[in-house]
């Protein structure tokens, strides 16, 4: 299911491998709509499609499927400055690093391309929270 208008984009996926271009399309679309930075787009959309596909990848394992939910909001800052909140939660298991036999990096990868990110896990499933600011619109307002 999909769901999207000005200020918010909301994405209720199977955790399947297949959906990543689904995933990456609609953010990209969304993004583009609110006249998002390229430079920023690139790499919000980066974090969240390894985010998601880390979800297929680790919170279900034994199981043939579960949900995804992608969330992605267009909040105000400060005065002229445009932050984008994403959210990714998954309804699985969370398993530390050791307990995979090739832990990855992909938890640094979207740290390393985001302005912030949170992670919260529970028995409940994991919620990944990544966000960026506009910084390109603000430095163009700079010149």
């Amino acid at each position: 299911m999909t769901v999207m208008n000005r200020q918010s984009l909301h994405l209720g996926l199977d955790a399947q491998p297949q959906q990543v271009s689904l995933v990456r399309r609609a953010l990209q679309t969304w993004l583009a709509a609110n006249g998002w930075p390229d430079s920023a787009t690139d790499e919000l959309v980066f974090a969240v499609v390894e985010a998601f596909s880390n979800s297929v990848q680790h919170a279900y394992p034994g199981f043939a499927s579960g949900r995804v939910t992608i969330e992605l909001a267009l909040q105000a800052t400060t005065p002229g400055r445009m932050r984008v909140l994403a959210v990714v939660t998954d309804f699985g298991h969370w398993r530390d690093a050791g307990a995979h036999p090739c832990p990855g990096n992909g938890l640094a990868l979207i740290r390393s391309v985001s302005q912030g990110m949170t992670l919260a896990t529970g028995d409940a499933g994991t919620c990944l929270t990544v966000w960026t600011d506009d910084e390109e619109l603000v430095a163009a307002e700079r010149r």
